[in-house]
């Protein structure tokens, strides 16, 4: 979706929106399928204020930018300009893509989904929440709940590669057809949701791995014993059937 690069303005051009000085430095300095780090793009923009931000922005105009979580291949600071998208510094086209979510519509997402991310279950204050699309703005989507999901910014990232590398129909059946009849259930109570439910133990997981090593062992320690004492045993199906379908 690229155009011509002479057709370009420069990136360094400070008139510009800040998202359209990120897609450019990424085109101009980096290149579709080349790393880069964090640090280089604060030092590409160093008075920029939320210039990552601005960058995860781009993804709503088809921009796929891959992280660690998305492509375990990279290092903790490193990133890949993966694939570019609409031209991001063409008022015109930004104006046919670009929508404001307003803030209404946003926190009405975030408590729909229990200000946590739909994918991965972290909750606001471990991470960054942001309210993605369904459907983006580039494709048609528009600002509306039904197509709206609230998504940690590594899932979003996650979701914008998988997007990348659409399945096939017949792909989404075959994995179908090899669920149990309980998982059938459940995956067809989360189509009628638009989401899938956020889990306890999930949840749980996600806070266990934030914890220094030391009180990790603690934690499980105790868990083990819970499981020993049949205490877990006995509240098992209860908790299974919590917030499920």
């Amino acid at each position: 979706m690229d155009t011509d690069p002479e057709a370009r303005p420069d990136w360094r051009d400070e008139k510009l929106p800040l998202m359209a000085r990120v897609g450019l430095w990424l085109l101009s300095e980096v290149g579709e399928g080349a790393v880069f780090t964090k640090r280089q793009l604060d030092e590409a923009l160093p008075s920029a204020v939320d210039v990552f931000r601005r960058m995860r922005d781009l993804r709503n105009h088809g921009w796929v930018i891959d992280t660690r979580r998305s492509d375990p291949s990279l290092a903790a600071d490193e990133m890949r300009f993966t694939q570019a998208g609409g031209p991001v510094w063409d008022p015109l086209a930004r104006a046919r893509v670009t929508r404001q979510m307003t803030s209404g519509v946003r926190q009405q997402v975030l408590a729909r989904d229990g200000r946590a991310c739909t994918r991965c279950g972290r909750a606001a204050g471990e991470v960054a929440l942001e309210v993605a699309y369904l459907t983006p703005i580039s494709r048609g989507g528009v600002d509306a709940p039904e197509n709206l999901i609230t998504l940690c910014a590594n899932c979003h990232a996650m979701v914008d590669r998988r997007d990348s590398e659409r399945p096939t129909e017949s792909q989404v059946a075959g994995v179908i057809d090899q669920l149990s009849p309980l998982e059938r259930s459940r995956l067809l109570a989360w189509m009628a949701m638009g989401r899938r439910p956020v889990q306890a133990v999930e949840r749980a997981w996600h806070l266990y791995q934030m914890l220094p090593s030391v009180e990790r062992d603690v934690v499980k320690e105790r868990l083990a014993e819970m499981v020993d004492d049949h205490a877990f045993a006995e509240t098992l199906p209860a908790s299974e059937g919590r917030g499920r379908p």
